[in-house]
């Protein structure tokens, strides 16, 4: 696991398997301070458009997308994604994530990991 203070960290995400037991697997996020060049890297090595934002304790702060790093990329890539993330509120998922999450699922971008 990569020190805490980094840009990079995986934390254990609970989820229920297909078997119906109880598992966890690594989460890959991101800190405030991660640039989006560096974001956008992560993205693309492990093939996802969306990732949490953490504290340096891994308490969720927001979530950053392909789309709004796009959208700020021409201001500047190594703007820090707390500039640009949505936030969360209240422990809801904001709805522009909540759209992509959607289309994630339509396409098939979202993999079942039943057997960690």
């Amino acid at each position: 696991m990569p020190h805490p203070h980094t840009d990079l960290e995986d934390h254990g995400m609970q989820y229920q398997s297909a078997d119906g037991k109880e598992a966890s697997c690594p989460a890959v996020t991101v800190l405030p301070t991660t640039t989006l060049l560096s974001a956008l890297q992560v993205m693309e090595r492990h093939h996802v458009r969306l990732l949490p934002v953490v504290d340096d304790t891994g308490r969720l702060l927001g979530l950053i997308s392909e789309a709004h790093i796009l959208a700020a990329w021409g201001e500047d890539p190594l703007l820090p994604v707390s500039r640009v993330m949505e936030q969360c509120v209240g422990g809801e998922e904001p709805r522009d994530v909540q759209l992509i999450r959607a289309a994630d699922l339509l396409e098939g971008h979202l993999e079942e990991t039943g057997s960690h």
